[in-house]
Formats: C-alpha cells, sequence, structure tokens
C-alpha cells in the first residue's frame, strides 16, 4: 500500500522532467500584420482605396480567428509592435515582420500587401512564415478582378483557408 503513493510521485516527477527538458511546446499563434495598401501602380486612386485593404485584413484576421487550434495575436499588440519597428521610417518589411512574431511570442506571422493597378483589377500578395525559421510556409499571390471592396475580403479569406492548411501540413510529424 506505501508504494502506491510513491510510484504517483515519481511519475509525476518523471513528467514534469521530461517536460523541462524537451522545453515548453510552441505556441499555436499567429501574428497577423495587417495588409498594406499599394497605389504607386494606380491609374486612379480614390479615397476609399485604403478601406480595401482594411477589409480584406479585417476577413483575414475573422476567417484565422474562427479556425479551430489557432490563437490569433491581439491586432492592437500586432499594430504597436509594427509602429515601434517603423519608428524609424522604414516600412515594416518580412524581416520586421518575423521580428514583430517573434517579439509577440508567436509562432507564425503573416503580412501581405494589396496592389491596386486600375479600378478593376487588384492584385493580393501575402505570405505565411515560421518565426523560429524565418522560412516562408505558404506564398500566395491573387489577381483580384471586379468589386475590390467585395472581392479582396474573399481573396484574404481563401489566404486564410491556406494558412490554415500549411500550417496543419506543418504540424503532421
Amino acid at each position: 500500500m506505501r508504494c502506491a503513493p510513491l510510484l504517483l510521485l515519481a511519475s509525476g516527477f518523471v513528467t514534469t522532467l521530461a517536460a523541462q527538458t524537451s522545453g515548453p511546446p510552441l505556441p499555436r499563434a499567429i501574428a497577423v500584420l495587417d495588409l498594406r495598401f499599394d497605389g504607386e501602380h494606380a491609374n486612379v486612386l480614390e479615397p476609399g482605396d485604403t478601406a480595401v485593404a482594411r477589409a480584406a485584413t479585417s476577413a483575414l484576421l475573422a476567417a484565422l480567428g474562427a479556425a479551430p487550434g489557432v490563437t490569433v495575436t491581439d491586432s492592437a499588440r500586432v499594430a504597436a509592435a509594427v509602429a515601434a519597428e517603423e519608428a524609424g521610417g522604414n516600412a515594416c518589411d518580412h524581416a520586421c515582420a518575423l521580428r514583430v512574431g517573434h517579439a509577440l511570442g508567436a509562432r507564425w506571422v503573416t503580412n501581405g500587401r494589396l496592389t491596386k493597378t486600375s479600378n478593376l483589377v487588384w492584385l493580393l500578395v501575402a505570405e505565411l512564415c515560421d518565426v523560429a525559421t524565418g522560412r516562408p510556409l505558404l506564398a500566395d499571390s491573387y489577381e483580384i478582378k471586379g468589386d475590390a471592396t467585395r472581392m479582396a475580403p474573399a481573396g484574404a479569406r481563401v489566404f486564410a483557408h491556406r494558412i490554415q492548411r500549411a500550417i496543419a501540413a506543418q504540424e503532421k510529424p
């Protein structure tokens, strides 16, 4: 009878020791940087163009927020980290996105841009990177044609679904 409590204690010690030696599990958090609007090559810029990028970012965040097993890092924390990185005057690029993801303790980071070429043609370019390795897991480019206020969020949702599949594939042993 006296051996049972000792066995349970020893079992707990081995479990604790194994957890300490293998390191803590990596968080399943993703830092989503706002999609940037790029109108440099647009034939006509309009006041609502930047709202298209905001709507696409919202759709991306919503789709990833609904994904099982993935935690989306708080947008305000991401925005603050990006603002701190950009304080020197440079836009947040790939290396910056990785630094932001690392600073926030995220396992993955995603960033991208929406480029307007005309009223009917936009381009969504975005990537998902593993923060620890710095390597892209997914790099996508979508040509968006039609009403950008509807199509850009739809493209962002497609990207979110591809992110979910890329994360699931990375998680498989």
